[in-house]
């Protein structure tokens, strides 16, 4: 399976991460796809999202710490 960008790597990994769960939803959607391909779409569509939660935390915290310094 295709490797997230590491933190701090200025943003591309989350839009990355984003363009492949959009690809991931579409597979899942399609009655075609076998069960087999499905547990691997889910698996890898929950990492995902995960590391985008992730990545939205520290972008809030980042943003909060800017506020309080101002």
């Amino acid at each position: 399976m295709k490797k997230i960008k590491e933190e701090g790597s200025n943003d591309p990994g989350y839009r990355e991460a984003l363009q492949e769960i959009e690809k991931l939803l579409a597979k899942i959607e399609d009655p075609e796809t076998s069960f087999d391909q499905l547990s691997l779409d889910v698996k890898r569509a929950t990492e995902l999202v995960e590391y985008c939660r992730k990545q939205l935390r520290s972008y809030k915290e980042e943003i909060d710490n800017i506020s309080q310094n101002k």
